[in-house]
């Protein structure tokens, strides 16, 4: 075979199966949710003569067919494989491996949003609370903080720093030194709610709380965390594990989104794509939990982010109740419709995940 019949050969196997391709993505029926990246794909954009003059329809069917494309999750795969395999790069989509674990690199350290989250906590402290509340707050560290390596991260001391100097009527409750790179799951962002009695605690002691509580540890299912998606290699399971006692088991949730009752552990969210939604419903706005072992005493106000889930119940065995809000998905403005602040212990839980990119608070 001569070079040009090759060249004429070659051309037509390309164009063949690009047009292949063409064909099998629009007969192929769009993706609604990636399970694997935990978000909604993006569906074909709406045609009108304003969104073309815009651009804005341009811009959209671009994010279409990247998110539609036929066997999007085997050619990300190729492309992480490829990425740190063969070009040697430490990480893909901002994610590296370590000893097993994937790990985000966070940074540079966002100090507007310090600013700003601060300056939240600032104006419910102004709005809600006064000198019979007993006011705390602690800081969860991102998985990339125990990497002693040549990956980029935080600056954690400085974070530490501006928030104790713009809330220095709370009280901070250090944990970093309760936690080590074991605590978290290999493939997610979260930690082990069975690896938390250490930082539960250490809390209690600060808190004047006593934790007397025996748990049994119990397996409830296996996962791959949202890490596995945006980094697509293969990695082992995680297992979701709950501490069960009687105390945690006998509390009531009341989910004020739903008006519907529930258990601290939601099994309903089992088949969830994000199983860690099992603590506390995962992303609800408002929830309160009661204590029926304790008719009366105690209460508590939580802020929080997804990590609290698991660590609050391990707080429960001291309260009558517990209101657990989440201002991602409620305003504080109308929290007074709901809650009453006054002699309450309060206190905000907040990882460097959320710190660090506080724009979703409202």
């Amino acid at each position: 075979m001569n070079d040009k019949l090759k060249d004429i050969v070659v051309t037509i196997s390309f164009l063949g199966i690009i047009i292949i391709m063409l064909i099998v993505n629009f007969i192929k029926k769009d993706t609604e949710v990636s399970l694997a990246e935990r978000r909604k794909m993006q569906q074909f954009p709406q045609i009108s003569a304003e969104e073309i003059f815009k651009g804005s329809f341009f811009e959209k069917f671009e994010k279409y067919t990247m998110d539609q494309f036929v066997q999007r999750e085997k050619f990300r795969g190729l492309k992480t494989k490829i990425e740190i395999d063969i070009l040697k790069k430490q990480d893909s989509n901002n994610i590296y491996e370590y000893n097993g674990k994937l790990i985000e690199q966070i940074y540079p350290l966002n100090e507007n949003s310090v600013t700003n989250i601060t300056n939240k906590i600032n104006e419910i402290n102004k709005r809600y609370l006064d000198e019979t509340n007993k006011v705390y707050y602690t800081i969860v560290p991102d998985k990339n903080y125990f990497i002693e390596s040549n990956h980029l991260k935080l600056n954690y001391k400085k974070l530490q720093d501006m928030m104790k100097e713009k809330l220095e009527w709370a009280e901070y409750i250090n944990i970093f030194d309760c936690l080590d790179l074991s605590c978290y799951y290999s493939t997610d962002s979260h930690w082990k709610q069975e690896r938390l009695q250490k930082v539960s605690n250490r809390i209690a002691t600060k808190m004047n709380l006593k934790l007397e509580a025996i748990y049994e540890e119990k397996k409830v299912i296996d996962f791959k965390g949202v890490y596995a998606g945006q980094f697509p290699k293969n990695t082992e399971n995680d297992e979701i594990r709950l501490l069960i006692n009687k105390t945690i088991e006998n509390c009531t949730v009341y989910n004020h989104e739903t008006g519907k009752m529930t258990k601290i552990y939601d099994m309903g969210k089992i088949n969830s794509p994000d199983k860690y939604d099992i603590y506390l419903s995962g992303a609800v706005p408002l929830l309160t939990i009661e204590n029926p072992e304790r008719n009366q005493g105690k209460e508590l106000i939580v802020f929080r982010d997804s990590f609290g889930g698991s660590l609050i119940p391990l707080l429960v065995e001291e309260y009558f109740k517990i209101t657990v809000i989440d201002t991602r998905y409620v305003s504080p403005k109308i929290l007074e419709e709901y809650v009453k602040f006054q002699n309450k212990d309060v206190m905000f839980i907040y990882s460097t995940l959320l710190i660090n990119n506080s724009t979703s608070l409202k």
